[in-house]
């Protein structure tokens, strides 16, 4: 079944719901609904029924969780543009109008340039993240922009929020939320009557270089030049796993309210993100789901035959892995090669996986890494760890 393809994330986040719980709720939904059958019997299959969701989800928890964070990434990527096309409605004054409702306006300490409009508003939290929600949106007109006049007004944005942290305290909250960090966005809109070529030609490299962690903090420059009719900032949203609300995607919102009406010219703006190396798109949803199968969650069968072949101390590269048999244990590792630098990217070697998940010793890991450096130094290659997180 080729249908639905990855281009399509969201469908298929959504399908793969709908396929894993609506395989086991259906029958249950089906059998209640069934009047012949006594009640009993109706609660013994919904039982069943109950039991076998519930052991499928601890079966295949991780590849669900991989699976739904891959989506969701790509899903963030699809929507996002290396600049935007500004709607035939767009005005500078408008624009400025609308955010001027925007919280409160603050006056701007004394640095140069100084921002025509500063608002600021302070949110109540709404869970333990955070000991407060913080937007701030500062504006600036120029009639020519280049790369040393956006960094100074960059800096000047920043600063300007800096003297705003704090400003309102948020009381009658929980410990655990007094505790956590504050959470700040702060939009940077930067009206450009005319743009330095050079810069513009670089513009998005530069726009979205050092904003923050993106989860409790985020400065997001938006540079508008007017002369194109262009919107430039970094638009990829960070997926929402149903715990942290990310600040950037505050910041995001912000954007796509104030300067575009709540709704993104997609088709006016085809410059789509590099796309990703790894990752066919054009693959269907069931593709996708057998390969990251066989990728994360190993047969238990196939683990034993692989490794029984293996000879001690063997080493085996195979479609992005490297297999080492260790006596009676042994390891997989991700491993990635650059052809370029002639250099193996290896993932940090810490627990066995096979036969048991357990702890590797600190003396049997160094003897291990001189085999693996052993194995790709006859290929041309030299080794680089990356640590588990």
């Amino acid at each position: 079944m080729k249908f639905p393809r990855l281009k399509n994330a969201l469908l298929c986040r959504i399908l793969v719901y709908i396929v894993v719980l609506g395989g086991f709720i259906a029958p249950i939904i089906v059998t209640l609904n069934l009047g012949f059958l006594p009640e009993a019997v109706k609660m013994l299959v919904c039982l069943i029924f109950a039991i076998g969701l519930v052991a499928f989800l601890i079966k295949n928890f991780v590849l669900l969780m991989a699976i739904d964070i891959e989506l969701a990434m790509l899903h963030c990527r699809n929507t996002a543009r290396k600049r935007f096309a500004l709607t035939r409605s767009f005005s500078v004054e408008k624009t400025e109008k609308r955010i001027s409702r925007f919280g409160k306006s603050c006056e701007a300490i004394a640095t140069s340039p100084r921002p025509t409009m500063l608002q600021y508003k302070s949110s109540f939290p709404i869970s333990v993240y955070s000991s407060g929600i913080e937007k701030v949106i500062t504006t600036f007109r120029t009639d020519y922009l280049d790369k040393n006049g956006y960094l100074y007004i960059v800096n000047s944005a920043i600063a300007n929020s800096k003297a705003l942290k704090g400003k309102k305290t948020h009381r009658f909250i929980g410990k655990s939320q007094k505790e956590s960090p504050l959470n700040r966005v702060t939009v940077i809109v930067i009206l450009a009557k005319r743009i330095d070529e050079k810069f513009r030609n670089s513009m998005f490299d530069t726009v979205c270089k050092n904003g923050g962690d993106g989860f409790d903090v985020s400065v997001l420059p938006c540079v508008v030049d007017l002369d194109t009719r262009f919107c430039t900032f970094d638009s990829l949203r960070i997926p929402y796993m149903g715990f942290q609300y990310p600040v950037k995607n505050r910041g995001i919102r912000i954007i796509r309210k104030y300067l575009f009406k709540n709704r993104f010219p997609f088709a006016d703006s085809p410059d789509m993100l590099d796309t990703v190396n790894d990752l066919n798109t054009d693959q269907s949803l069931w593709s996708f789901w057998r390969t990251s199968k066989k990728e994360l969650i190993l047969d238990e069968k196939q683990k034993k035959k692989r490794f029984d072949k293996m000879t001690d101390k063997g080493v085996f590269l195979d479609d992005g892995y490297l297999y080492l048999k260790w006596e009676n244990r042994g390891i997989w590792l991700s491993v990635e090669l650059n052809e370029e630098l002639k250099k193996a990217e290896i993932d940090g070697i810490e627990f066995w996986d096979y036969p048991k998940r357990n702890k590797i010793a600190k003396a049997t890991v160094k003897e291990m890494k001189c085999l693996i450096d052993a194995y790709f130094a006859q290929k041309g290659y030299t080794t680089d760890y990356i640590p588990i997180d």
